[in-house]
């Protein structure tokens, strides 16, 4: 198998019937020590989307042409999950009204089954955010936007997401559609503005 590091070669040592992860592992040990982090996976010219990605979970050395790895620095990847974040949000936003829009029209099968997609994306996102906010050391209540800091908006957002939880249960689907709509939606662009101005004080600390 060939091994290629940021445009390098670099030599294979793992036995060809050890698991593609462990090849990963040691590499990303290996960075560490550089303070970079892998960024990239492709094998056999096939974009991975992570370590924990189930098309490689099984596979050896032995069963792949190439592996190639980019790195990058944490901030920097920190730095582009936001911007990756911002940028989704009016798609979460779009998806809340539209969410909605089916429960008030009695198609409660479709709409939940559109809420489940939306709020496994927001997860996403939120774990994703949160792991940008630890890597570059930003204070969730450094930001303010419309007089909440960013923190108490998301703390907002997520009581509501527990009130859905409940509605949910208890089957009020048009009382679900209210919140979805008029709560939730609302304040997806001021998390985006908060996402941005996180954005500006992350490019203050790099120059």
């Amino acid at each position: 198998m060939e091994l290629i590091l940021d445009s390098r070669r670099i030599d294979v040592i793992e036995t060809s019937d050890t698991p593609l992860r462990k090849v990963i592992e040691r590499v990303s040990d290996i960075l560490k020590d550089q303070n970079r982090v892998i960024s990239e996976i492709l094998v056999d010219g096939v974009m991975i989307g992570g370590w924990d990605d189930p098309s490689i979970a099984s596979r050896n050395v032995g069963e792949c042409i190439s592996l190639r790895l980019s790195s990058d620095e944490p901030r920097r990847i920190a730095h582009r999950v936001l911007y990756d974040i911002a940028d989704y949000l009016p798609k979460i936003q779009k998806a809340l009204v539209e969410t909605s829009v089916l429960l008030q029209s009695r198609k409660e099968t479709e709409g939940l089954e559109l809420l489940e997609k939306v709020t496994a994306t927001w997860a996403e996102l939120y774990h994703g955010l949160q792991s940008a906010v630890t890597v570059t050391g930003l204070d969730l209540n450094m930001v303010s936007v419309k007089g909440q800091t960013f923190l108490q908006l998301n703390h907002t957002v997520h009581d509501y997401l527990e009130e859905v939880t409940g509605l949910i249960q208890d089957q009020q689907f048009l009382e679900l559609s209210d919140i979805l709509e008029y709560e939730i939606a609302p304040r997806m662009p001021d998390i985006q503005e908060g996402i941005y101005l996180f954005i500006k004080e992350l490019e203050k600390k790099t120059h």
